[in-house]
């Protein structure tokens, strides 16, 4: 069933035929379209995107600070070229995310972009523009390891928030003219560097330090989007990204994230990055080579995640950064994008950016997982084109235009279907009922858990218990778990606390190992 995004797509393609003058190049700057569209309307006409990974965003040493020609090959990938560009979209994408690292070029206490660099991100923005794509443009490495131009954390936020005040409102000048088509990312998987929580935390109970991050991430969001608005032009009412902690699921969902305010109204996109499965996508040690129902959860998961605190409330969502390492398993590769893919299809407000870095050939038997080329950039051909096709028959139900050829539509994968709603529970007292759904698939299983409010008036909060005896909870979404006795506490996080008269709130468990077809779950 085509979707909106479909429906857009066709018509362009008919508006295209019908049209009998030679075609002309998009204007790089068309103020005249201006920003009109909100973040929903451009996440909607998004309908696959493409990274160009390690070649703006890649670093020196910092030894050589500031450099004075640009390292876009400083990390053995060819410059980027127009014919790239068009092969990208040529295959169906219609978004390109371009990660850019500005701070290594900057001069002065006050961050100056050189013009050499500046131009030379601009040449490749608009090689996207000319074929009429999405561009995500943002700050990407500056928070690396390698050299911190800023650090979420108190002890350097005020330089942090004079390196986003500074960049931003050089950026936000040199393309304030651009129209809708392109979107800022206000900062790319800002951490603690060298943290033992750098790339993960329990959302529920985050430490001190993790706290301290997420509060300072917060805050150099609204510098940049501040910065970004006082620019003026289109910029006064672009669509914006921001991540949390990490560009990380738990990243958004922990309970003290949370959007900026901006004086555009309905502007504003969630970033975040899901390698998943993680060890399918990326990990390098105790991974798996094969994608099935044993590892779908973790995509499931997230999905619900995204949706229960953004989606149902009418915040967008970028998944900005995904992909599955080469592991020489192309089969299983393909089935994982048609299951990612065929989820996200679900979602109107939610586009996927698929990560590319030219890394292909893996260093130690499949081990790692780093191997996320998808176009070889020097003879522009897709290396595994059934991948490709697996992603455009979710985004539009046409086959891919691939190295020269239309390829085949792949055979879809037939995922189970999951079992019927376990009757409601009996209501509590004050109107609350919980309902659930058990998705088992042999070696673990999820219960989606619904809370109704079919009373009169609005309840302020809600507590779940459910049975041990009936599950063993590993992960879950959305709520906090605590144990008492021989149950599981549930609480809500604030944001879902308060359930409106006849609303709802829905929320997720997660457990490995075998599990019945009732579980004992009271609402009060």
């Amino acid at each position: 069933m085509h979707n909106a995004k479909t429906i857009k797509r066709l018509l362009l393609l008919v508006v295209t035929l019908i049209i009998i003058v030679p075609a002309v190049l998009v204007k790089t700057e068309n103020p005249a379209s201006g920003t009109n569209k909100t973040a929903a309307q451009v996440v909607s006409d998004m309908t696959a995107g493409w990274n160009i990974g390690n070649s703006l965003d890649a670093y020196g040493q910092k030894d050589n600070f500031p450099y004075t020609s640009s390292n876009e090959t400083y990390w053995g990938n060819p410059k980027t070229t127009k014919a790239l560009i068009d092969a990208v979209a040529a295959a169906g994408f219609n978004t390109v995310r371009i990660p850019v690292s500005w701070g290594q070029y900057t001069t002065g206490s006050d961050y100056q972009i050189p013009d050499f660099f500046m131009n030379r991100v601009q040449e490749v923005v608009d090689y996207c523009i000319e074929n009429n794509m999405y561009v995500i443009l943002n700050t990407h490495h500056d928070v690396n390891g390698n050299y911190c131009f800023y650090v979420p954390n108190n002890a350097n936020k005020s330089r942090s928030e004079a390196y986003f005040k500074s960049v931003w409102t050089q950026i936000g000048n040199k393309f304030k003219d651009y129209d809708y088509h392109l979107v800022f990312e206000t900062m790319n998987e800002p951490r603690l560097i060298g943290h033992s929580e750098e790339w993960w935390f329990p959302r529920n109970n985050p430490s001190s330090d993790i706290k301290e991050a997420v509060a300072c991430i917060n805050d150099y969001n609204q510098v940049a989007l501040d910065t970004i608005r006082a620019t003026g032009g289109n910029n006064a009412t672009r669509c914006v990204m921001v991540p949390g902690y990490d560009a990380s699921i738990e990243g958004c969902m922990t309970d003290t994230f949370a959007m900026p305010n901006d004086s555009a109204s309905d502007r504003l996109i969630l970033s975040v990055h899901a390698y998943l499965p993680y060890h399918f996508a990326i990990a390098n040690n105790s991974y798996t080579t094969k994608f099935d129902d044993s590892n779908k959860g973790e995509i499931d998961s997230f999905f619900n995640d995204i949706n229960s605190k953004f989606l149902s409330k009418n915040i967008p969502v970028v998944v900005g950064e995904t992909s599955a390492t080469n592991r020489n398993n192309s089969a299983d590769r393909v089935k994982w994008a048609d299951y990612y893919w065929g989820t996200a299809a679900k979602y109107n407000n939610v586009a996927m950016v698929l990560w590319d870095n030219n890394i292909y050939d893996n260093n130690a038997a499949g081990s790692d997982g780093e191997c996320h080329r998808y176009i070889d950039r020097t003879t522009l051909q897709w290396m595994v084109p059934e991948i490709i096709n697996a992603i455009m028959k979710h985004v539009d139900g046409t086959p891919a235009a691939i190295n020269g050829k239309v390829s085949p539509t792949p055979t879809p994968v037939v995922t189970p279907t999951p079992p019927s709603p376990v009757p409601t529970q009996k209501p509590a007292a004050d109107g609350l009922k919980a309902e659930y759904t058990i998705n088992n698939w042999g070696s673990g299983y999820q219960v989606l858990i619904k809370v109704k409010n079919d009373s009169s008036s609005k309840v302020n909060t809600w507590t779940v218990k459910v049975n041990k005896k009936d599950v063993k909870i590993d992960s879950s979404w959305c709520v906090n778990i605590a144990e008492e006795g021989n149950y599981y506490v549930i609480t809500p996080m604030s944001w879902n606390s308060s359930i409106e008269s006849g609303a709802s709130v829905d929320f997720g468990i997660q457990g490995n190992g075998s599990i019945g077809s009732t579980v004992d779950v009271t609402v009060q």
